[in-house]
């Protein structure tokens, strides 16, 4: 029996692919990778369970980072580096391929589906830059793609595979109800890096981080972001649910230096200045930071909820744990207003 690697997101297309190659008898297993920028992992692993194949799970580290802020083949509408991340995908399936001792590797790619990423010579680039060369197989546009490694040396049957081109899904929808691949899942909310509004906060990052790892895409996904200095950024919760995302991130094992201003007396957002060490700078200086962290967690507070002469907030940074009366300042006005911004590239979201 072949055996075959999948690129598994438990998508329609993936799990088109996976019927397609079982039809056939092909033993699956399903490669899921996780990014910082897209995790749909117990999604994929439910519906591995549902059809019956191993399933793989592995994350990108930071060298995948470095990437996208430098893409060999650029970017597309946002900061999403399509062909040099399906790459790399493509690398963390062959590495597998010869773990398992599988015959080839196989995507639920569809030629002309994605304009700037799956073009026939897109995925030739794909294919050759990978490494995987002629085992890399997309059995959903087989046919309008020139015969893999796989198909002639008679692992698998051209003649049953298919030939989708385009953006179209109703023969899709068809072909998922003729493999009974269960219930169609809807399409899913997409990875980060092909959002506008994303794009902004990630370029802000890429400009004044030489370094920037997994735990600061985090801090991205915590609500408002505002850049202080090119050394301090504020990440400002805009819900309850992003001032405690932003509180497990302070405590992460792999958090960097920050302040952290969480409201003691008053409703109001949490507040995470990463980047602000006190050995960087004087005791006076670093007394302003920290006033700066209290005066702009009350900018972006209902002035009516709270007694501007009596506010006082939980105030964190390194081993210290202080409650500390924090208090308005006009001057901030310049951070909020001119640097806290989300419409466009030439600003931090």
């Amino acid at each position: 029996m072949s055996k075959a690697i999948v690129l598994f997101s438990g998508g329609l297309d993936s799990l088109l692919t996976v019927r397609v190659l079982q039809q056939q008898e092909i033993e699956v297993v399903g490669l899921h990778i996780v990014t910082p920028f897209h995790d749909v992992s117990e999604h994929a692993a439910l519906r591995a369970g549902q059809l019956g194949i191993k399933f793989v799970l592995r994350r990108t580290d930071d060298n995948y980072l470095k990437m996208i802020a430098a893409p060999r083949f650029g970017y597309g509408k946002a900061l999403n580096p399509c062909i040099d991340c399906r790459i790399e995908m493509c690398r963390f399936a062959k590495q597998l391929l010869e773990e398992e001792g599988a015959d080839f590797v196989a995507t639920g790619e569809i030629a002309g589906q994605r304009p700037n990423s799956q073009k026939q010579h897109q995925l030739a680039l794909i294919a050759r830059e990978s490494g995987l060369g002629g085992k890399l197989l997309r059995p959903l546009s087989a046919k309008v793609l020139a015969p893999t490694t796989p198909e002639n040396e008679g692992l698998i049957d051209r003649k049953q595979l298919c030939a989708f081109t385009g953006r179209g899904r109703i023969q899709l929808f068809s072909l998922a109800r003729k493999l009974d691949v269960g219930k169609i899942p809807q399409p899913s909310t997409g990875c980060l890096l092909c959002e506008k509004s994303f794009a902004p906060r990630l370029e802000d990052l890429f400009k004044y981080c030489n370094d920037p790892t997994g735990w600061d895409i985090e801090v991205l996904g915590g609500g408002r972001q505002i850049r202080i200095s090119p050394t301090i950024k504020c990440a400002m919760g805009r819900n309850e649910a992003n001032c405690l995302h932003l509180q497990r991130l302070f405590d992460h094992p792999d958090a960097k230096p920050s302040i952290i201003v969480i409201p003691e007396n008053f409703n109001g957002p949490t507040t995470l200045f990463v980047g602000a060490k006190p050995e960087d700078h004087s005791p006076e200086e670093f007394e302003k930071i920290l006033d700066l962290a209290g005066a702009l967690t009350l900018r972006f507070t209902n002035p009516n909820k709270y007694d501007p002469d009596n506010t006082v907030a939980l105030v964190r940074y390194g081993k210290e744990k202080v409650l500390r009366k924090i208090r308005p300042d006009p001057a901030v006005e310049q951070y909020a207003v001119l640097k806290e911004m989300d419409s466009d590239h030439k600003r931090v979201g």
